[in-house]
């Protein structure tokens, strides 16, 4: 059986290939005609699509060496303006600083790079394109990026503002080591762009077999989903994840087309009658994905310390614009009641970040805003690195008492659940606790429609006060679930599809301004989501949400 080189799922055949001999000519970036490739396959798991008869190690690498692409600088211009657009989102994070490029082929984005100031280095195998680059006068280097990570010429961890990872990811033989190097090599505060094509997206689905990413060239094809987990579990925080724009001639564009339809020989003589005008357009079967090693900032007095003797547990607090509730919060915390509390800070434009650290929280600033769901996921893959044992959600917002931190973890401490939340409709004092009606009225009816959907019964499904067991938590792919509130059902989804131990627990319900500012559009929304979850889990038990994580969240030194 054929095992995944991402998850060690199993993998099946997804396209049977040509069985045509491999040669460096396959390889070269403007290769792109239908069915030059060997079989590919699926990972039941994580989806990702795999060419397992491509050539490993130095083998690989000398393929790349030896290849050369005499058409690709016919678009220099072209792929100038691509390589700014990325530029544009990495400057807006990092405008200059010392800048590498892996894959960097001609040296068009080094190029454009040091224009704008940075200093940039460069990694490229293959020879002829290397050394056209230099012929610019770039620092480039004929060496794979495994080996340069190691300390090669010096470049020692830690040493670069901006990494971009531009159509290279797909190549390699281990995305994932490829991934955690580039993290390792950034300092604090920098920047990781990468650009691959998705083999989930729309349009991947609806070209089928003549999909241009299927190429003989491509080692490993990650799906958007996976991908963004990948990322995350290296300890990175995303900030963009736009769709990829290029920019090619119209007879480029309308030739590649030809190529992929069945009698495409009219359209490609339109191709060449076609004036050289220039066209950026998106696919929509890639993205733009960038990601920061965004370090956490430690309160100078930390309200939590850690007891000998007990395993770990963890605080995490999602926060936006909560300046005036985090006092409240802490003050209610008791010091025992845990080990760390870690807030994640969604890029609120006030003080949050200044009053958390001065009340002995720990912070994780967010580079741009990305949602409740997101803050979750960046608390938790913090907490499990940080080694932590229990995992307890607090919000910010003082909506739930903070002193009930110790009732939620002892269930899983003492090895009787695995997953515990706390219910403000288990014992439904909610109406006197200043729950609107039209909110409880909501919540009771969801609720229903949830336990007959789960084929449970539960009291709440809607609730932000929740324990999680480490343990659980890594057993299921949660960094695949939404950066908005339906992260909330989606979890439960997979609770109850891992036949996780779930207790409920009573707690009071707080109502109150800077507590409950989720309207009646965006509650409407969410319900409107929930629902869509619900179907998903009834309808699809090979739902992504649903199979084994691609990446193992243990404990790890940043």
């Amino acid at each position: 059986m054929a095992v995944c080189r991402i998850c060690s799922g199993q993998l099946e055949l997804r396209l049977r290939g040509n069985g045509a001999a491999l040669t460096a000519a396959h390889f070269s970036p403007s290769a792109h005609v239908p069915g030059q490739h060997g079989d590919l396959l699926e990972c039941r798991e994580c989806g990702t699509i795999q060419q397992p008869v491509l050539p490993k190690g130095d083998a690989l690498h000398e393929l790349y060496r030896e290849m050369r692409d005499d058409e690709y600088l016919a678009e220099e211009e072209g792929r100038r303006a691509t390589a700014n657009r990325l530029l544009d989102l990495v400057g807006a994070h990092r405008p200059r600083g010392r800048l590498l490029d892996v894959g960097c082929g001609h040296g068009l984005l080094l190029d454009e790079a040091r224009k704008r100031g940075y200093d940039t280095v460069g990694l490229e195998l293959s020879r002829e394109a290397a050394r056209h680059a230099r012929s610019l006068g770039l620092d480039v280097r004929e060496i794979p990026l495994e080996g340069f990570s190691e300390g090669t010429n010096g470049d020692a961890p830690g040493v670069f503002d901006a990494i971009v990872l531009a159509d290279v990811i797909e190549h390699l033989d281990d995305p994932v080591a490829a991934i955690d190097q580039c993290a390792a090599l950034l300092k604090p505060g920098g920047v990781l762009c990468v650009v691959t094509p998705d083999p989930a997206s729309v349009t991947a689905k609806l070209a089928g077999k003549r999909w241009w990413g299927f190429l003989a060239a491509h080692t490993v094809l990650l799906p958007r989903r996976t991908l963004r987990e990948l990322i995350s579990a290296s300890g990175l925080v995303i900030s963009d994840d736009i769709p990829f724009v290029r920019t090619f001639a119209a007879k480029r564009w309308v030739g590649g087309l030809a190529e992929r339809l069945p009698a495409g020989d009219r359209l490609s003589k339109l191709a060449d009658r076609l004036p050289p005008v220039k066209l950026s357009l998106s696919l929509g079967d890639e993205r733009v994905i960038l990601a920061h090693r965004t370090p956490v900032t430690f309160a100078e007095h930390p309200l939590l310390q850690h007891l000998n003797g007990r395993a770990p547990i963890h605080v995490v607090l999602p926060a936006y614009k909560a300046t005036r509730t985090i006092p409240d919060v802490v003050a209610e915390m008791p010091a025992s009641a845990a080990d760390r509390a870690l807030l994640i800070d969604d890029a609120s434009p006030d003080e949050t970040t200044t009053i958390a650290l001065a009340n002995g929280l720990d912070v994780l600033r967010h580079p741009a805003n990305r949602g409740y769901g997101a803050s979750q996921k960046t608390g938790y893959t913090r907490a499990l690195r940080d080694g932590a044992a229990v995992i307890v959600m607090v919000h910010a917002d003082n909506q739930y008492d903070p002193g009930l931190v110790a009732d939620m973890a002892e269930p899983i401490l003492s090895g009787d659940a695995d997953v515990v939340i706390g219910s403000r409709l288990l014992v439904d004092r909610a109406l006197a606790g200043g729950m609107p009606r039209w909110k409880w009225v909501g919540n009771r009816l969801l609720t229903s429609i949830e336990n007959k959907a789960f084929g449970v019964r539960f009291s709440e499904y809607h609730t932000g006060y929740r324990a999680f067991s480490a343990d659980f938590l890594r057993s299921i792919p949660f960094l695949r679930n939404s950066d908005d509130f339906v992260f909330d059902q989606e979890i439960f989804a997979q609770m109850l599809a891992r036949k996780a131990r779930v207790m409920e627990i009573p707690i009071p319900t707080r109502y109150f301004h800077e507590a409950s500012s989720v309207d009646f559009v965006t509650s409407l929304r969410y319900a409107f989501k929930t629902l869509w979850v619900l179907g998903r889990y009834r309808l699809d038990r090979r739902w992504a949400l649903l199979r084994r994580p691609a990446a193992w969240l243990s404990a790890h030194d940043d």
